[in-house]
């Protein structure tokens, strides 16, 4: 059980951050925004020399001066006596002494008012126009709404980032618990979206592996039982018969069973080693001519390759490619010769198998190519396999970087391409 939430210690940490930001700023302004501190030592001598009587008019020289000075720099200047009496006030609004009377700042309705003791128990009052300030009566109540509004607007933001992050946890767990189908979902364009979207195409790609797995296994205890419950009956009959002639037959009928065995085994290896995620074996250079007129032969098939072609492959499974590509045209080219060619280009290599049978119909061009696929109809004879055989073509041809496609021939027959691109140099 999750004790401390991710969004509530991010949550936690945003608030404290904008706490602490406030709170320097606070200091800060207190600390160094003074309007009217550090010119009330230049208007001492002024304010001292002040002869005026309480809550009179005062047009000396040195009020004359005050009140100028007052308009330049846009900042209220009044005098009190020891009795807090105003002496003179230039100012836009009515200033009146402080309840503390003594030099320092104080809060006023209109701002700070900076204090300066002037000598026999006078003051002289500064305060800055229109400015509310760091030390006005509601900076604090702005600093804490401006809290709270960031506090508020923060929690959002903290949990809708870790809401999507608890929701690849849970794909994680139902995946985990065998739900292959859960996906996700994706939101936004920030890396977590592309944690999820990337989270869906390996759910997609393990569950299409699981899925094709599975198909395999079927289709493969599907097939293995026919030669297996054969090679069992055959070896029962064996023991009851004494004709050597029956029992030569019963062998050579026993034999080619595990024949078909040892096949459908190696397909099945086959298609497990083309699976992505299985470790790779390095690649050999193996001359393509060469390695098609062997596998050509048995087949009859003619070769049209007109100079050696060194390749980087894994030679096991070309050759099984090319095997399974020659094996399909002898069953379904209904004994028309067959024909074979390695063609170099500028950026890949072509490997071609062509027949002169009746083609694949146009709506099973697509599907020829799937696992376990057999096209509607009798088999041909001698096809004992899994239907493993052109999807293994395109596994071994995905596996080096390339593919296969299928080709009509212009009046009859039918052409398989497989293209392999030339490493880079």
């Amino acid at each position: 059980m999750i004790k401390r939430r991710l969004y509530l210690r991010l949550y936690l940490a945003f608030v404290g951050i904008t706490a602490i930001s406030l709170l320097l700023t606070a200091i800060l302004a207190g600390a160094f925004h003074r309007p009217a501190g550090p010119i009330a030592p230049y208007l001492t001598p002024l304010a001292r020399s002040i002869d005026c009587q309480p809550d009179g008019p005062c047009q000396s020289e040195a009020a004359q001066r005050l009140a100028q000075t007052s308009s330049e720099l846009g900042i209220d200047i009044a005098v009190w006596d020891r009795q807090r009496r105003p002496l003179f006030q230039a100012s836009t609004a009515p200033l009146s002494a402080p309840a503390r009377f003594s030099a320092g700042w104080h809060h006023t309705p209109r701002g700070p008012l900076w204090l300066t003791a002037i000598g026999e128990g006078r003051m002289l009052g500064l305060r800055e126009r229109g400015h509310l300030g760091p030390r006005g009566r509601l900076f604090p109540h702005m600093l804490a709404a401006l809290l709270l509004a960031m506090a508020i607007g923060l929690y959002p933001l903290s949990r809708g980032i870790t809401r999507r992050i608890e929701q690849l946890a849970e794909g994680a767990r139902r995946w985990s618990e065998g739900d292959l189908e859960h996906r996700v979902p994706v939101a936004g364009g920030d890396e977590i979206a592309q944690l999820a979207a990337r989270f869906n195409q390996a759910a997609q790609a393990i569950q299409s592996l699981v899925t094709q797995e599975r198909q395999m296994l079927a289709s493969a205890s599907h097939e293995l039982r026919s030669p297996l419950a054969r090679v069992r009956v055959a070896l029962e009959l064996l023991s009851d018969e004494n004709s050597a002639e029956r029992r030569a037959d019963l062998v050579g009928k026993a034999s080619r069973d595990i024949a078909d065995l040892d096949a459908l085994v190696e397909e099945l290896l086959m298609a497990a080693r083309t699976q992505p995620g299985v470790p790779r074996r390095a690649p050999e250079l193996v001359d393509l001519r060469e390695l098609v007129s062997n596998e050509a032969m048995p087949y009859s098939a003619q070769v049209a390759a007109p100079a050696p072609l060194l390749h980087p492959c894994d030679p096991r499974m070309v050759r099984h490619m090319v095997r399974n590509l020659l094996e399909n045209a002898r069953l379904y080219g209904q004994g028309s010769p067959i024909r074979a060619e390695v063609l170099e280009r500028a950026t890949e290599i072509v490997v071609a198998v062509e027949d002169s049978g009746p083609g694949v119909p146009e709506g099973e061009r697509d599907r020829i190519f799937a696992p376990f696929y057999r096209p509607p109809g009798p088999r041909p004879p001698g096809d004992t396999g899994l239907g493993l055989g052109l999807a293994l073509v395109r596994q071994v041809a995905r596996y080096h970087g390339g593919d296969v496609i299928y080709l009509a021939r212009d009046h009859v027959g039918s052409r398989f391409e497989v293209h392999l691109p030339k490493p880079k140099s």
